[in-house]
């Protein structure tokens, strides 16, 4: 992965865009809090799915932000969740963070069209460590924003600032894929436009209609 420099040089396309930045939980990485519960607490009669809400809660952000440690998110929350069950559920998720190799496939599709591609995803520390785990995943990517860096967190307007500052980017010039509304919907807002992920076709045929994957 490119580290910023003054000699960076923009991708040369012939369209509009000449960026594509990419979330990575729901999109390039596995997470699906819901399965991750059933997976973490297999043994478990009742499955805590309740704690699924903690990843939406401003302490988790938090977190993401480098504010927080995990063990300050579940004295946080310990009046709303079981504080036993929360910490074994953070404790666990970074034992599941595996690529998704559909995600990647696009990833390398759009490098390959001749775009830069780029990461913003909102991460804690001990997420990033995991993911760096598996061998040269980010060796594609021409640079990456994570929050904990930035003490931004999406939907912050602040960490789409710091990604198009750090790699003096165009927002007019640039896609970003993610898998929550709220987050395309905050891009859009600093002029970057916007592709949601729940569906790896539909992403393609998005890319494809803004001319940056022929089918």
């Amino acid at each position: 992965m490119q580290e910023m420099n003054q000699e960076y040089q923009p991708a040369v396309t012939t369209g509009r865009y000449k960026n594509v930045i990419f979330d990575l939980g729901g999109v390039l990485i596995y997470f699906n809090p819901r399965e991750l519960i059933e997976k973490i607490f297999v043994d478990s009669e009742q499955k805590p799915y309740h704690l699924t809400q903690a990843v939406y809660t401003q302490s988790w952000l938090d977190m993401d932000r480098g504010k927080l440690t995990r063990a300050e998110v579940v004295q946080n929350l310990a009046s709303t969740y079981d504080a036993a069950q929360l910490e074994k559920f953070l404790e666990a998720l970074p034992l599941y963070f595996t690529p998704l190799a559909d995600g990647l496939r696009i990833v390398h599709d759009v490098k390959s069209a001749g775009y830069k591609v780029f990461v913003l995803s909102n991460l804690a520390d001990f997420a990033h460590e995991a993911i760096l785990r598996h061998a040269g995943f980010f060796d594609v990517f021409d640079g990456a924003v994570f929050s904990y860096q930035v003490g931004f967190a999406k939907p912050d307007l602040e960490i789409y600032q710091s990604l198009l500052t750090k790699y003096n980017l165009i927002a007019d010039e640039c896609v970003f894929i993610d898998d929550l509304v709220k987050n395309i919907d905050a891009g859009k807002t600093v002029g970057i436009d916007g592709i949601v992920c729940d569906d790896y076709t539909k992403v393609r045929a998005e890319l494809v209609n803004r001319g940056i994957l022929i089918t």
